[in-house]
């Protein structure tokens, strides 16, 4: 029986630690992308104006 409790100890641990490195991953490559900020923000907001000046002219 404690081999059974030792694989599955191990097994969720390993499946928690692949799981995190793939979350960063992906967290990283979105951070790369600039992709565009929430129109809620202040920044968001200002960076959706000058959009719209650009499109404007």
């Amino acid at each position: 029986m404690e081999i059974g409790g030792l694989i599955l100890n191990f097994g969720t641990l390993g499946f928690v630690v692949a799981f995190a490195y793939i979350s960063a991953r992906a967290t990283e490559k979105y951070r790369k992308s600039n992709p565009p900020k929430s129109a809620l923000s202040k920044d968001g907001i200002e960076e959706r104006l000058q959009q719209a000046r650009v499109a404007v002219k």
